[in-house]
């Protein structure tokens, strides 16, 4: 299946069509839990995008509720997160506190993953407005070369 999407996409790169990524098909990483810089060691020093989550609640069974509040994209995936454990820095008692879980998907050219933020930052709109009832819009912020968005959105997930 692989062969054929790179086939594809070489085709339409050679009539001068830019393939798009689709969001849904990124290859995530499993949630790992934030308790110290020292969770960030397998994290890649490559470009891609980050969610960050904050654990409600414990549920019945093995499944647990996070509340989804970052999506972002950045050029160096583990030096965005790291730092956020800097002293000093706005995230860091939220990602010291043992209860933030993040995951991230690599993602190397600059436009998908500028395409890729946006089409996960309209579902987290959506998302929230349908959980809130409140419309609400999410806007691009750029600081230090990254782009993020802040919102509440709970899932039930499975945690490493």
């Amino acid at each position: 299946m692989e062969g054929l999407a790179r086939l594809v996409n070489d085709s339409l790169a050679r009539y001068g069509i830019e393939p798009t990524i689709d969001h849904h098909r990124l290859k995530w990483s499993k949630w790992f839990r934030c308790e110290s810089s020292f969770s960030l060691v397998l994290v890649p020093g490559k470009p891609g995008l980050y969610a960050l989550a904050e654990e409600l609640s414990a549920t019945a069974g093995d499944k647990r509720m996070l509340a989804l509040f970052r999506i972002s994209a950045a050029e160096d995936l583990a030096l965005a997160l790291g730092r956020m454990f800097q002293p000093g820095s706005p995230d860091h008692d939220r990602m010291s506190s043992g209860r933030c879980f993040a995951r991230f998907a690599l993602i190397k050219d600059a436009l998908q993953r500028s395409s890729a933020l946006s089409a996960l930052q309209q579902w987290m709109s959506e998302a929230a407005e349908t959980a809130s009832g409140i419309a609400t819009e999410f806007g691009d912020k750029t600081e230090n070369r990254e782009l993020e968005t802040e919102s509440w959105v709970a899932r039930r997930t499975e945690v490493a």
